[in-house]
């Protein structure tokens, strides 16, 4: 008796170990076949008519509204702006952390360095 309760909890544990697993898949599957790339999003900012943001006067929210940033990336540029007393070209702005090569080629059409 306790021997077959071994058994039955063991292939319990092996049927929830393998709907967990597929529930993961799926759901990771599902994610990459909406993720919508950097590209995309720039053109897509482009085509709306986004504005072009001043780095030394946008508030985080605002930079937020640029493709690729979220609100780390936002307040890294805002702490950095403040660390270095405000941009003085807008090639300062791929030191910021998070803004990488791909990122700074899409911003560089939508900011702007003002005083």
């Amino acid at each position: 008796m306790k021997q077959s309760r071994m058994i039955l909890k063991r292939i319990w544990h092996k049927v929830l170990f393998i709907l967990f697993t597929a529930f993961i898949i799926t759901g990771l599957n599902s994610l990459s076949v909406n993720a919508i790339t950097l590209q995309e999003k720039c053109q897509e900012y482009k085509n709306k008519g986004g504005q072009n943001i001043h780095l030394n006067k946008a508030t985080e929210k605002e930079l937020e509204y640029l493709p690729g940033i979220g609100i780390k990336t936002a307040r890294a540029i805002v702490n950095h702006r403040k660390s270095i007393n405000g941009f003085k070209s807008l090639e300062q702005l791929r030191l910021v952390r998070g803004i990488g090569d791909e990122t700074y080629n899409c911003l560089k059409d939508f900011v702007a360095v003002s005083d």
